[in-house]
C-alpha cells in the first residue's frame, strides 16, 4: 500500500507460548512483558500484532498495554473442526466480540487466522459476517497467509483491506508481485525466520540440516554487507514491495532494544540470490528439525 519503508510491529506471539526454532522455551510473564511493551512505545512502535491462539496473551494485552496508546491488530481463530456451515458466522461474530472485550478501543485491525477457512464452502458466509462487524466498529478487515499466491487469490474474491504474510531474506515472493497490492496493507511476519536467521551458521544447519547451503549463502552475504545476521535481515526486509509493517518478535528487553537500533540504523539492501522457493526451508510448518 505505501511506497515508502515499513515501519516496525511488535508481535505478540512469545509472550503467551514457547515459539520460534531460536526462541525460549517458556512464554513471558506479566512483569517482563510489560517491560517489553514499554520498550516499544518508547522505540516509536505504535503497532502490536496478537491472536487468541498465543496462548492467553489477548486477554492480557489490553490490560499490559494500559496508557501506552498502541493500536492491536489481532485474528479470528480457525474455525472448530466440528464447526458447521450454519454456526460457522456466529462462531467468527463471538470471536470479534471477544477480542472487542479484552481489546477495546486499541482494537484497529482483524484477520481470518486460517486462509482456508475463507477458501472453504462457508468462507462467502465467514467474510460477510466479519465485514458486517468491522464495518459498524470501524475496524478493518484482512486475512493471515502463507505467501502472496493466498492473498493474490483470496483477493479476488474479498475486499481484503490487511494482510499479513511471511517475508524475509530466504523467503522473497512478494518481490514477484511489486504493486499489485497496492490496496492492502501488508504487514510482514517471520522476518528471522522463526529465528533461523540468527542463529550462527553451525547451530543453524545442525538444528534444520535442510538449510546449510541457504544459511552459507547467507552468513557470507552478512560478511559481505559488513552487517550482523540481525541488521542484516532487517535491511533485506525494507525493501520487499508493498510492506507497509514488519512484524517483530522479541525473547526480552535486550533483544527489542538492539532490532530498534538496527531497525534505525540501518539502509535496506537488495540480495535477490538469497532468494529460495523451498518450502521445505522457508514454510516453517514443513521443518524437519534435529535435536
Amino acid at each position: 500500500m505505501t511506497g515508502s519503508q515499513p515501519r516496525l510491529c511488535l508481535g505478540t506471539v512469545q509472550f503467551g507460548v514457547a515459539y520460534g526454532i531460536a526462541g525460549r522455551s517458556e512464554a513471558v510473564g506479566d512483569a517482563e512483558a510489560r517491560a517489553i511493551l514499554e520498550v516499544a512505545h518508547a522505540g516509536g512502535i505504535r503497532r502490536l500484532d496478537t491472536a487468541p491462539a498465543y496462548g492467553d496473551i489477548e486477554a492480557r494485552l489490553g490490560r499490559l498495554c494500559t496508557g501506552l496508546d498502541f493500536t492491536i491488530m489481532s485474528k479470528i481463530p480457525a474455525l472448530p473442526a466440528d464447526c458447521t456451515d450454519d454456526q460457522a458466522a456466529a462462531f467468527v461474530t463471538r470471536s470479534l466480540e471477544l477480542s472487542r472485550e479484552r481489546l477495546g478501543d486499541k482494537l484497529r485491525g482483524i484477520l481470518f487466522h486460517e486462509s482456508r477457512d475463507l477458501a472453504g464452502p462457508a468462507g462467502s458466509r465467514l467474510w460477510e459476517a466479519a465485514a458486517q462487524w468491522c464495518a459498524r466498529e470501524e475496524v478493518a478487515l484482512g486475512v493471515s497467509t502463507y505467501g502472496p499466491e493466498q492473498l493474490d487469490a483470496l483477493g479476488q474474491i474479498f475486499p481484503v483491506q490487511i494482510c499479513q504474510m511471511p517475508g524475509n531474506a530466504f523467503d522473497q515472493r512478494l518481490t514477484g508481485y511489486g504493486g499489485h497490492f497496492e490496496a492492502v496493507e501488508i504487514a510482514l511476519r517471520s522476518v528471522f525466520l522463526q529465528g533461523l536467521l540468527l542463529m550462527t551458521q553451525n547451530a543453524g544447519s545442525k538444528r534444520l540440516p535442510a538449510a546449510a547451503a541457504a544459511l552459507d549463502r547467507w552468513h557470507r552475504r552478512c560478511s559481505d554487507f559488513g552487517l550482523t545476521p540481525l541488521e542484516c535481515a532487517l535491511a533485506i526486509a525494507k525493501t520487499l514491495p508493498g510492506a507497509d509493517f514488519c512484524a517483530v518478535g522479541v525473547d526480552g528487553t535486550a533483544h527489542l532494544e538492539q532490532i530498534i537500533a538496527a531497525w534505525n540504523g540501518s539502509t535496506p539492501r537488495e540480495a535477490p540470490e538469497l532468494a529460495i522457493t523451498d518450502t521445505a526451508i522457508i514454510d516453517p510448518r514443513q521443518w524437519s528439525i534435529a535435536n
